[in-house]
């Protein structure tokens, strides 16, 4: 009987664990740099606190990549690429560019406001 009691605690604990890994998902959001501008589809973009990835498709012949201030940057890609770049967020606003050269200062650049 013992024995039975153990298995079925040692079950629990499995299903435990593996609930505790499924409950945190990563939210990915999707933009695309402009193919004639430099500008991203998004000027704003919501997301809720804990890990985001921002994945940004690169249509344009100008090389772009992505990034979050302060919190890391995609690869630089050409035109068919993707960068991307994942960050563990607390609530607040970012800033996300394109680290490319002035790019930014052109106006790639927009408002991540994570909740």
């Amino acid at each position: 009987m013992r024995r039975n009691t153990l298995v079925a605690t040692a079950a629990t604990v499995t299903l435990a664990v593996a609930g505790t890994a499924v409950a945190a998902p990563l939210a990915t959001y999707k933009l695309s740099a402009d193919k004639s501008q430099l500008k991203f589809s998004r000027a704003t973009i919501r997301a809720k606190a804990g890990k985001v990835t921002l994945r940004m498709a690169n249509p344009s012949n100008l090389p772009h990549a992505i990034a979050i201030q302060g919190q890391g940057k995609g690869k630089t890609v050409g035109k068919g690429g993707t960068s991307t770049v994942t960050a563990t967020l607390k609530k607040g606003t970012y800033t996300f560019s394109c680290p490319v050269g002035s790019h930014a200062k052109a106006g790639m650049r927009g408002k991540l406001i994570v909740s």
